[in-house]
């Protein structure tokens, strides 16, 4: 038995339970910040994959504002038609969430047929 495990009132830890409270504090807060997926930054490489679209959709999603990015690169002020742009992982949740369709959606009008062509019999008369 270890020297200070004997005396529960000595507050000196040993060294291997150092070591091991190191340890799981570190683990605990690598579990914290896998836990925080909205700090995540993706590329557009993963946004597309994660999507099962490609790369040119999410660019064009980028470009006409529909998905918040940033652009790494120097563009000069001017936006660039690709570059090294980075998505938020809560900007990708909520481009998704605006974008979600309800599953009650109203069936489809039927349109009768347009008034300006009246109908017309064929050449046999039916």
């Amino acid at each position: 038995m270890l020297k200070n495990q004997a005396n529960p009132d000595n507050h000196q830890q040993c060294s291997i339970c150092e070591e091991l409270l190191k340890n799981l504090k570190s683990f605990f807060s690598l579990l914290d910040s896998t836990n925080n997926q909205s700090d995540i930054w993706l590329t557009v490489d993963e946004v597309a994959s994660e999507l099962k679209v490609s790369r040119s959709i999410i660019y064009r999603l980028i470009r006409n504002g529909e998905l918040e990015s940033v652009n790494i690169a120097e563009t000069e002020g001017k936006i660039s038609q690709k570059g090294h742009y980075r998505i938020k992982r809560q900007s990708l949740e909520n481009y998704l969430k605006d974008r979600t369709t309800s599953q009650h959606a109203e069936p489809p009008k039927k349109y009768g047929r347009c008034k300006r062509f009246p109908k017309v019999k064929n050449h046999l008369g039916l």
